[in-house]
């Protein structure tokens, strides 16, 4: 075990049927014996700890996460500007630092480190273990996680940031992908969990090429309207878990707050039967919400 068997060893030193050597002509290209840096190992001697889900301690976000952030995966969350991503983010990596797993690093490419900071301050997101990096250069991001060492990192937003060497303009279909494909490999090779804010389209689809989505581990979409203080958060993809979960939160001044009982919110006005009226449930993806008919 542990030597070369014969037949790979005869296909890389005589290029038997490989392009690219001595009458090469097989699917492949350039193929060469490189060996591995870490041996395969049996099944049984995997450690499923190390890929458990971290509950966040915010109990709407962990339902639709299928209980939490899972060490070494990569998240995308989406929405629509304005709707409370960043608000929620915040609140993600401070209780991330506070509750004992480590350092948490929050990358902006699209606010100041004082603008983060004056919400933070606002909502309560302030910790030592929490920091912050006002970057759009995919380098100098990977230097900061260098010197920090952080186990949960967001980049708030993948569109903003840009990698030299790579063709393409700022934020466009290359250079995402090539970006969160970057971000994705360290995320494997290091457990780093990673989460990437993405812009949506008009029609409410992720921006970016569609290999985007196949990249990541999960992707969340957050839902809001502007005449509503109600969020959704959608699973849309989730290897982890179910991706019909839905979270549901309220905007509030001091942030983003999650809502337990969604219902409450279309019902509390309701203190007694009126004629005319009727209470009904509907089902949004796993989640049974009241809501209140009225005869027009």
């Amino acid at each position: 075990m542990g030597r070369p068997l014969p037949l790979v060893r005869r296909l890389v030193d005589d290029g038997g049927g490989l392009p690219g050597r001595p009458g090469a002509s097989g699917p492949a290209s350039n193929v060469g014996l490189v060996l591995p840096s870490s041996p395969a190992v049996p099944i049984t001697r995997i450690d499923p700890n190390s890929t458990r889900a971290l509950p966040v301690g915010i109990g709407e976000l962990d339902r639709v996460l299928g209980g939490g952030i899972v060490p070494g995966s990569v998240i995308l969350l989406a929405g629509e500007p304005g709707v409370g991503k960043s608000t929620l983010l915040l609140e993600v990596v401070h209780r991330w630092a506070t509750t004992g797993r480590g350092t948490s690093l929050y990358v902006t490419g699209e606010e100041s480190a004082g603008q983060v900071r004056l919400r933070a301050e606002r909502t309560g997101a302030l910790s030592d273990h929490l920091y912050l990096a006002a970057e759009s250069d995919l380098g100098t991001v990977l230097g900061h996680v260098e010197q920090i060492s952080p186990t949960l990192m967001v980049v708030d937003s993948v569109q903003t940031l840009s990698a030299s060497g790579v063709d393409g303009v700022h934020g466009g279909v290359t250079q995402v992908r090539a970006i969160t494909a970057t971000l994705t490999s360290l995320a494997k090779a290091s457990g780093i969990a990673v989460v990437l804010v993405g812009h949506v389209t008009k029609d409410g689809a992720v921006a970016g090429p569609r290999s985007l989505e196949h990249l990541v581990d999960v992707v969340l979409s957050f839902e809001g309207d502007k005449h509503s203080t109600l969020r959704m958060v959608r699973g849309v993809k989730n290897r982890f878990g179910a991706s019909d979960e839905v979270g549901c939160f309220e905007q509030r001044e001091s942030g983003i707050a999650e809502v337990t009982d969604p219902s409450g919110l279309f019902l509390h006005h309701r203190d007694e039967a009126v004629p005319g009226t009727a209470v009904t449930v509907g089902l949004d993806g796993k989640r049974p919400m009241l809501g209140e008919l009225r005869r027009s």
